[in-house]
């Protein structure tokens, strides 16, 4: 007989010469000596797949990075439906984000990250089944356009903010011109006003007589 002992985190898989016999739980195990035993940790994990350059319906490329949680449902599909579970996640999560992407303009690629990891997750729900994986959440970390776009970006927003600059410049121009305007039409319907300003100038200076010895 062998001793195994499984933490609280883990699983194993079982197999009595080649023949897949089931599961056990947490704790110590006494095996038979031609009995196999595949642990599998079910803790919660992510991936965070390498950015992939995705063409988008109007033909530019836009770099995309997703992060995926996941963990093992089933230890025994893990174990037995590949022997890299991890690899062919990866690889179905890359293709479902392409398909996402493929869908739509580069324009609406950012404004659109929690569509984009909504169909990724549901892309790759069936696969990872399959292979024993639950996956908890998608999300889409990145989006990066290209360098000719971003420089493009910075120019439209440096447009923009230089013409608000410049209709506020014009705004206070004009409020001036009709000040002034107000104030000749005022003169020329009251001309009395321009002595009343003449007088209150002259009651506003002051004169600096110099002291006698």
């Amino acid at each position: 007989m062998v001793k195994h002992t499984l933490y609280p985190w883990e699983r194993g898989v079982r197999f009595d010469r080649g023949v897949l016999v089931g599961e056990v739980g947490p704790g110590r195990h006494r095996l038979p000596w031609r009995a196999a035993l595949h642990r599998v940790d079910v803790r919660p994990r992510t991936m965070t797949p390498a950015a992939q350059d995705v063409p988008t319906s109007d033909g530019v490329l836009v770099r995309v990075t997703v992060v995926v949680r996941w963990a093992v449902s089933s230890p025994t599909r893990f174990i037995v439906e590949s022997a890299s579970p991890e690899a062919e996640l990866y690889t179905a999560v890359q293709l479902a984000l392409r398909g996402s992407v493929l869908t739509r303009a580069h324009s609406a690629v950012d404004p659109e990250r929690e569509a984009i990891a909504a169909e990724v997750a549901a892309g790759v729900a069936a696969r990872a089944e399959e292979l024993g994986i639950s996956v908890a959440e998608v999300a889409v970390r990145d989006v990066v356009m290209p360098g000719e776009l971003r420089r493009a970006a910075l120019a439209e927003l440096v447009a923009a903010a230089e013409g608000r600059a410049a209709l506020e410049r014009a705004r206070g121009e004009t409020a001036a011109l009709r000040s002034l305007l107000n104030a000749a039409r005022l003169a020329e319907e009251h001309p009395a006003l321009l002595e009343l300003r003449a007088l209150q100038a002259a009651s506003t200076v002051v004169v600096d007589r110099p002291r006698r010895a």
